[in-house]
C-alpha cells in the first residue's frame, strides 16, 4: 500500500492493528515512514519515528536511511545531521545507501565538491560504492560542467567491475553533449547497443537537445526520424525540444506543423511547448499568432500556477488585455513585455 502511495489506507490499517492490541514492529513503522516520505509528508513520518522510539521499538538502518534521504531531498541539513548523530549513538553503521543519500542531497544544491568528499570518505571507511553512488556523482559533475570528473568516475566504475546502467550512460551523454563532446557521446551510444542496454528516449532527447542548441536542426530532424523508426516514441519533452529548435532556427512552419499534429493526436501539451511557439511567432514578427497562442494557453489554464520562467515581449502588443493573473507562477523571473492597457496584475 505504501509503495503505491495508498498511505492513508495503510495508516488506517495500522490504527486498526493498534485498536486490536496487535503490536506494530519495526517493519510496520518502516513501511509507514517510507510511505509518508514518498508523498512528502515528513512531519507525519517524524511523528511515527518518535512514536516508535517511545514504544521502545529500535529503528534500524532502513528507518534512518529513509529519513536521511527525505531530509536531503528537502534540503534540511540540520535535520540530516540530527539523524546521523542518532545513528552513531545507536551504533548503527552508515551504509552505501546512507552515504549515497548524503551525496545526492549535496548534488541537488550544486555542492558537488562536498558530495565528492562524502564519496571519498565512504571508500576510506570500507563501504563499497554501487552503481547508484556513481550515478549520483557522474550526474553531479555533469551538472556543474565538470565532465572530465564524470568521465574519470565512469572509467573507475569499469576498473571496479561495476556495470554502468542506462542512467549512467544518459547522465554522461547529456554532460558530453552540453560540453560539445559529440564524438565521445556517440561512442557511448554505440557502447550501449554493444552491451545490451539500448538507448532510450532520454538518451536521444539529450542528443536532440544538443543538436538543436548548436543550430544543427537538419541532423536533429534526421535523428528524430531515426529513433521513431526504431519504435522509440518521443515524449512531450522530446517534442518540445524539437519545436523550440525549429522555431529558433528558421523552421517555424515545420514547428507549427509538429505542434498542430500534437494537438490533433490529443497530446497534453505543456507550458514549455506553448512558450516555444509563442517565442517563435514573436521572433518572426507574427504577433497576432503569438497572441492567439497566448489566449489558448489561458483557455487551457496554463497562465497561472505553472512553472514558466519568462513572459515574452509580444505582451506589449496585447492592447485588449486589461488584467493578468500570474498567481502561483513561482518560477517566473522575467516579464519582457507589459500590455499597454494593463490595469490589474495579480502575482500571489
Amino acid at each position: 500500500m505504501c509503495k503505491d502511495k495508498l498511505i492513508n489506507d495503510a495508516y488506517d490499517l495500522y490504527s486498526e492493528m493498534v485498536a486490536k492490541k496487535i503490536s506494530p514492529d519495526v517493519f510496520t513503522y518502516n513501511a509507514l515512514i517510507s510511505g509518508f516520505c514518498i508523498v512528502c509528508k515528513l512531519k507525519e513520518a517524524i511523528d511515527l519515528f518518535n512514536k516508535m522510539i517511545l514504544e521502545n521499538i529500535n529503528p534500524d538502518v532502513y528507518t534512518f536511511n529513509t529519513l536521511v534521504d527525505s531530509f536531503c531531498k528537502e534540503g534540511k541539513v540540520k535535520e540530516v545531521k540530527n539523524v546521523l548523530v542518532m545513528m552513531i549513538k545507536k551504533h548503527i553503521k552508515l551504509n552505501v545507501v546512507t552515504y549515497s543519500s548524503l551525496m545526492n542531497g549535496y548534488c541537488l544544491v550544486n555542492e558537488v565538491n562536498k558530495a565528492n568528499n562524502i564519496f571519498n570518505i565512504m571508500f576510506k571507511r570500507g563501504v563499497t560504492a554501487d552503481v547508484w553512488s556513481y550515478n549520483i556523482m557522474i550526474k553531479g559533475f555533469c551538472k556543474i560542467k565538470r565532465v572530465d570528473g564524470a568521465i574519470s568516475l565512469f572509467k573507475e566504475m569499469r576498473c571496479r567491475k561495476i556495470i554502468p546502467d542506462t542512467i549512467t550512460y544518459n547522465s554522461l551523454i547529456d554532460g558530453l553533449c552540453k560540453s560539445g563532446k559529440f564524438s565521445y557521446a556517440w561512442e557511448l551510444v554505440d557502447e550501449m547497443h554493444d552491451r545490451g542496454q539500448p538507448p532510450d528516449i532520454i538518451t536521444y532527447s539529450c542528443i536532440l537537445d544538443a543538436l538543436c542548441k548548436n543550430h544543427d536542426v537538419d541532423n536533429a530532424i534526421a535523428l528524430f526520424k531515426e529513433f521513431k523508426g526504431k519504435g522509440i516514441q518521443p515524449n512531450m519533452y522530446t517534442y518540445t525540444i524539437l519545436v523550440d529548435g525549429l522555431c529558433k532556427d528558421g523552421g517555424l512552419k515545420d514547428a507549427r506543423k509538429v505542434f498542430e499534429e500534437l494537438l490533433v493526436k490529443g497530446y497534453n501539451l505543456n507550458v514549455y511547448t506553448y512558450t516555444a511557439m509563442i517565442h517563435g511567432f514573436c521572433n518572426n514578427g507574427l504577433f497576432e499568432e503569438a497572441l492567439t497562442m497566448l489566449s489558448k494557453m489561458k483557455d487551457n489554464g496554463y497562465l497561472s500556477g505553472n512553472n514558466f520562467t519568462t513572459l515574452p515581449k509580444c505582451l506589449e502588443e496585447c492592447c485588449f488585455v486589461s488584467s493578468l493573473n500570474l498567481n502561483g507562477c513561482e518560477y517566473l523571473q522575467e516579464i519582457q513585455g507589459i500590455p499597454p492597457k494593463l490595469k490589474r496584475l495579480s502575482a500571489l
